[in-house]
């Protein structure tokens, strides 16, 4: 997909530079606008290298970035505050991946499965009290 954008960002780029080559297109102003609006357009701005002058336009696209940012796909990172000793990578992984539950959880709590009107507590007994009730229906 990533080669399909900069591919269709390229082929208007050059448009652009033809119009600007041409005489058509002039003053940076312009220029930066016309070419803002394609590089927003496709959200491939952070590989592309521009040069805008007053009459003149020139780009080139950062293959590296580009490379780089591919050996990254399908790749995630999940971070966390617990230390090493207490977590380790594989548990941290398979904690992450449990938060489905959880929310599954919150879903069920929140919805009409529970058939409980809402309630509106601020100590912190009341709370834990109507979460255990909660769960407790279930």
């Amino acid at each position: 997909m990533r080669r399909t954008l900069l591919e269709a960002t390229q082929k208007e780029l050059e448009k652009i530079k033809t119009s600007v080559r041409s005489g058509r297109l002039t003053g940076r102003a312009k220029i930066g606008v016309r070419v803002g609006r394609v590089v927003n357009k496709y959200k491939v701005a952070k590989h592309v290298a521009l040069d805008i002058e007053e009459n003149d336009f020139k780009f080139s696209v950062r293959e590296d970035q580009v490379l780089a940012e591919a050996a990254l796909d399908g790749v995630y990172v999940i971070r966390t505050g617990v230390p090493k000793v207490h977590m380790s990578a594989a548990d941290t992984v398979r904690n992450y991946k449990a938060l489905c539950e959880v929310e599954r959880a919150f879903r069920s709590m929140k919805s009409i499965d529970l058939k409980i009107r809402p309630i509106h507590h601020r100590l912190p007994d009341r709370v834990r009290a109507n979460l255990f009730l909660r769960y407790r229906l279930r």
